[in-house]
């Protein structure tokens, strides 16, 4: 019997700067329907202005907006750009126009579902931006107040297809519902913004006109916008008290805020800034591992250990794993760590690291870390013990104890 599938169509709306996301868009349908749809029983169709030249020859808005009142998942993707103008639409871009279609139809009809993504931007343009990035941010700041639809934020175009991917299956399985969270609000709570608080202005005062009043007066209002979850409210004040200020406080919570946002490369950024001006590597240090996938350092340990004690007796090896506790356990390991970083790296080559480690890409090659180590440590076992054979030939069961061991008495 031939297995039917349901058609999810999904339109994706997004400006002419965002090229390289389109292309994730559809690889990721791709992908989806090659795999995951199979087992779902779903199958995935994309839409959007690519498909109208390829089978009209023109971008036709007209027909455009056919493709968007079919979908049933409407994917809006800003950066810098608010789209192409629109002089025949009373929007001021095509882009727009698809979005608020897609929405007029949903409060109607609670369909499309619709799922805005937004490319972080730095913060120097968040700082001082021009009229068109002026125009995504203050759609982002009508969304978050409206609360209506999910928005997403995102750092690299590989990011945008992992949120994707999670959201095209949670559609498909219907828990679209356990989606819809409530907006976050950032709670920037460490220790050393608590007391920083206790120095700011009591109130967002913004006629103070003294420079480091300035900044601090739009630090104690950027910590209200994000605990209140106006995220893009947040951001626009944090870029605005770090543009140019030596104050290493205002960078420390601003970078805070951005970590905690997600948006490594803005947190990345300022803390360049913090370790130049105080002269200090460790704060570069403590940001890398502060980026580190959690338990990272602790399962590497682990595994060198459990490889190493393989062979042991295993009284001998509960030993020596409670001696290794002790030593390494507590934090131990991961400052020591932070230590042989300041000793042996240059805040650049720190700087440069962290914002390695602060992309997709770069936590996806640290969670590799454990597995590409272990069959590393695997494969040395492998030839010790064949090298081993080689020389002195089949061993019994009981003889390994009998040849030489690294590390040993005669080592």
């Amino acid at each position: 019997m031939t297995k039917q599938f349901r058609d999810i169509s999904v339109f994706i709306a997004s400006p002419g700067d965002l090229a390289p996301e389109r292309n994730v868009f559809k690889e990721t349908i791709e992908s989806l329907n090659s795999g995951f749809g199979d087992g779902a029983g779903a199958r995935f169709i994309p839409l959007g202005w690519e498909d109208v030249l390829a089978t009209t020859g023109r971008r036709t808005q007209s027909v455009i907006n056919l493709e968007v009142d079919r979908c049933d998942l409407f994917v809006l993707v800003l950066h810098r750009r608010w789209g192409q103008d629109a002089p025949d639409s009373k929007y001021s871009s095509y882009t727009e126009e698809e979005y608020y279609r897609a929405y007029h139809r949903w409060e109607k009809t609670k369909k499309p579902e619709i799922l805005v993504f937004f490319k972080n931007v730095d913060e120097a343009s968040l700082a001082d931006p021009g009229p068109q990035l002026q125009k995504v941010i203050d759609f982002r700041r009508s969304l978050e107040k409206s609360r209506k639809v999910l928005i997403r934020s995102f750092n690299t175009e590989t990011d945008f297809g992992k949120e994707l991917d999670v959201h095209l299956r949670a559609f498909a399985k219907n828990d679209w519902a356990q989606l819809e969270e409530k907006l976050e609000r950032t709670a920037i709570d460490s220790e050393e913004t608590k007391a920083f608080l206790e120095t700011l202005p009591l109130t967002a005062d913004r006629s103070l006109v003294e420079a480091e009043q300035e900044a601090l007066t739009l630090v104690r209002a950027a910590i209200e916008a994000a605990s209140a979850g106006r995220t893009q409210d947040a951001s626009i004040l944090f870029a605005k008290a770090t543009e140019g200020t030596t104050n290493l406080a205002v960078l420390s919570v601003a970078a805070e805020f951005f970590n905690q946002i997600g948006d490594t490369e803005n947190a990345s950024s300022l803390i360049r800034r913090q370790t130049a001006l105080a002269q200090d590597r460790s704060i570069a240090a403590r940001h890398y591992m502060r980026l580190l996938p959690g338990g990272l350092t602790d399962t590497i340990q682990k595994q060198f250990l459990e490889t190493m004690l393989a062979q042991e007796d295993p009284e001998v090896a509960a030993e020596i794993r409670s001696i290794h506790e002790e030593v390494f356990g507590g934090g131990r390991f991961e400052h020591f760590m932070q230590q042989l970083m300041v000793k042996h790296y240059s805040s650049a080559e720190l700087v440069a690291l962290a914002r390695f480690l602060g992309t997709a890409e770069g936590q996806s090659a640290s969670q590799k870390q454990p597995l590409v180590m272990q069959e590393a440590m695997n494969w040395g076992q492998r030839e010790f013990m064949r090298v081993m054979q080689k020389r002195y030939g089949p061993l019994e069961d009981d003889s390994a104890a009998e040849l030489p061991r690294l590390g040993g008495e005669d080592a």
